[in-house]
């Protein structure tokens, strides 16, 4: 207690400190995860139908399925899987890391990113999604010399 601060204020002044001696224990690693963004810009009502389509899309295949086979809401199926790739000119963008599959993790919807405008029957003017999406399998060094 006392004599042990004492002992270091002494030690101190003299310009030396107690080495802590910590170390880093590896103890695994974990799923790596991932955000991704869209922001919706539709140029007419019927186009502003077809960005809530896709962000029904996403909801629902974010979310488990009620397995009503084996009795009624006692079972769940787990989310659906993406598998993801970045795309450019038509061909796989080597530039990107690539992903191992993923489920999306949550689903957040912004549908005032520049304040609330919507066109004459309500629906808004611009929408952004945001994905955050979890790998299912581990990386390894392997994983990330193979472009993960």
């Amino acid at each position: 207690g006392a004599n042990n601060d004492a002992l270091k204020l002494v030690l101190n002044r003299a310009g030396y400190v107690f080495n802590p001696q910590k170390q880093i224990l590896f103890q695994g690693v974990e799923f790596r995860d991932f955000t991704m963004s869209f922001t919706f810009t539709p140029y007419s009502a019927a186009e502003a139908d077809q960005v809530k389509k896709i962000i029904e899309k996403f909801r629902m295949y974010a979310a488990p399925k009620r397995n009503t086979e084996l009795g009624k809401n006692m079972f769940w199926v787990p989310p659906a899987q993406f598998e993801i790739e970045f795309v450019y000119a038509g061909q796989k963008n080597e530039n990107l890391p690539k992903l191992k599959n993923c489920i999306i993790e949550t689903v957040d919807v912004n549908y005032t990113p520049n304040g609330w405008t919507t066109f004459g029957d309500g629906k808004p003017v611009q929408t952004t999604i945001t994905l955050q999406l979890k790998e299912i399998e581990l990386i390894g060094r392997d994983d990330i010399a193979a472009g993960y």
